[in-house]
């Protein structure tokens, strides 16, 4: 058996209605934790069950990527591996059920790690498939958080108003995932929140903001309260911040003014 099949475990395939897989990776395409931490939403909301992973041992450098210890009950050392791992829940009240992957965006052979993915939305005849991110951006902190997105539905763009970035250059795993989605003629969406990048702390704006607008376009029905909640009291924590910082509020203004004149 060659490393690729090797590299997805599978304890057992639950029996799902045309799931909606969303995927979400740390690292570069995670700008203020946005993509990672929307997923945690998730399967904390929905109490999503752990049934597949990718093995690491092909696609990370160790050196670069270092698995990390910690002790449980102060006597044993427990490691832990960088992961990926895929989640899933039914939910009955809707028309599919859904996978979620949590994951960490791999230092090799992206295209194959790409096809793990992909075997894994096969076999359980994901209907459609979404990526997440987080993008860093010349933004001021106090305004809603703007979520560009894209499509293979032409249809669904328009009718939710996804708005496709102008962006070139070097892309991340999400990236490459969508375009070996795409190639393969898998329905997929790719959403993307917009985070001020003079910001390094977790942002719950822009969990918020994804979460929002997947919830408009699939119809998931999560509770959002608390993290509204958690969005306001974050404005006040950065307003804090920038007050005692000179430099990022000199920085703050310059945007503002940009804004006015726009």
């Amino acid at each position: 058996m060659n490393g690729e099949l090797n590299a997805l475990q599978v304890d057992f395939l639950p029996k799902l209605r045309r799931p909606l897989l969303i995927a979400a990776f740390e690292g570069w395409n995670d700008g203020g934790q946005a993509a990672t931490n929307s997923v945690r939403k998730l399967i904390k909301e929905y109490g999503a069950k752990k049934f597949a992973r990718i093995d690491p041992e092909e696609f990370f450098v160790f050196s670069e990527n270092r698995p990390t210890v910690r002790w449980v009950d102060g006597r044993t050392r427990r490691l832990s591996w960088q992961k990926n791992d895929f989640y899933y829940a039914e939910l009955p009240e809707a028309e599919r059920d859904l996978v979620l992957l949590r994951g960490t965006e791999p230092n090799l052979k992206w295209r194959t790690f790409c096809n793990n993915v992909i075997t894994l939305a096969h076999q359980v005849e994901a209907s459609f498939m979404v990526t997440l991110g987080g993008f860093l951006a010349d933004v001021l902190y106090t305004r809603p958080v703007q979520v560009n997105g894209s499509s293979s539905d032409l249809e669904l763009e328009e009718k939710y108003g996804l708005t496709r970035s102008n962006y070139e250059g070097p892309t991340g795993i999400v990236g490459v995932l969508s375009n070996q989605l795409q190639a393969q003629r898998i329905p997929t969406a790719s959403l993307w929140a917009a985070v001020p990048y003079y910001i390094s702390i977790p942002n719950p704006k822009a969990v918020y903001a994804l979460l929002s607008k997947v919830n408009q376009v699939f119809s998931l029905s999560v509770n959002l309260d608390a993290l509204q909640k958690q969005a306001d009291e974050f404005d006040n924590e950065i307003n804090d911040v920038v007050a005692k910082d000179p430099n990022v509020a000199a920085y703050v203004r310059e945007l503002k003014k940009r804004e006015f004149l726009n």
